[in-house]
């Protein structure tokens, strides 16, 4: 399971970076992002997850929600680059399967035996060391070791690790900036393969002010295993280049393994809703 998820992850991490490097083909260079020691930006996401396993004759439904906060705190700064974390900062969670509920909650003690609860605990506060140069590129960052996370119900609850892939733009922002030349339904998009994946991926220009820009955007990934296609908008404050806003809606089908390599034939929609602003 966290082999495929980082492969998907990998293809949608290229999408954002396109997004960024293809759309200021209509304005001159790269934003250069500017940073101080001591900021802080916090992101408020809600999850929504249903998805269906089966295997033979056996059918897994999994219905979840999960409501969570993460932190982004600046190190260090200068003009050159910047070094941050990045950590679930609080996760509330609801998974029900099998006629069961389970909730999770970060500001809770966890004393069980559930693999389930120790995995999401797990995920929980585990800051990861991000290296931004100038142009908000990354250029490094600590391994996430998720072997506590990687279980199948974990995975199925839209609660995959974050990862920071080399030479992509840092997801929290985006190379756009106002520029009155460019007009509502500007569109672009390309075909790219990687990782024996095929990404076809096209953005559109829904609104520009000297405020924000809002950008739609259509994905899909063709894969070994797993085919999935995605929509959704981007909201960026102009002013930093920050995405204030996210949402976004997914389904994929295909067959996924799991961490002790069972092979399910699965199938799952997941709808994102994030607001990101700074705190510090």
């Amino acid at each position: 399971m966290y082999k495929v998820n980082k492969l998907l992850l990998k293809a949608t991490l290229f999408a954002i970076f396109f997004l960024s490097f293809t759309a200021v083909q209509a304005q001159v260079g790269h934003r250069v992002f500017t940073f101080k020691a001591g900021d802080e930006y916090e992101t408020e996401m809600i999850t929504n997850s249903n998805a269906v396993l089966k295997r033979g004759n056996q059918v897994l439904n999994i219905n979840s929600t999960t409501n969570a906060t993460k932190a982004y705190k600046v190190a260090t700064a200068n003009a050159e680059e910047t070094n941050l974390t990045v950590e679930i900062k609080s996760m509330d969670n609801m998974i029900e399967a099998l006629g069961e509920k389970l909730h999770f909650n970060s500001a809770n003690k966890v004393d069980s035996s559930s693999t389930i609860l120790r995995a999401l605990d797990f995920m929980v506060k585990k800051p990861v060391k991000v290296a931004l140069d100038k142009y908000a590129v990354i250029k490094t960052s600590t391994d996430y070791r998720a072997e506590l996370a990687t279980d199948t119900l974990v995975s199925f609850a839209g609660l995959k690790p974050e990862f920071f892939e080399k030479g992509t733009l840092f997801s929290l922002l985006a190379d756009i900036s106002y520029n009155k030349n460019i007009q509502k339904g500007f569109t672009w998009g390309d075909t790219v393969e990687m990782d024996k994946q095929k990404l076809v991926s096209k953005w559109t220009i829904e609104s520009m002010t000297e405020k924000n820009t809002v950008v739609k955007f259509s994905t899909t990934i063709t894969g070994k295993l797993v085919n999935s296609s995605s929509n959704g908008t981007y909201v960026v404050d102009n002013a930093t280049g920050l995405v204030v806003e996210k949402l976004v809606y997914s389904v994929s089908v295909g067959y996924q393994i799991s961490a002790g390599n069972t092979v399910y034939a699965v199938s799952r929609s997941t709808s994102i809703a994030e607001r990101t602003r700074k705190v510090k």
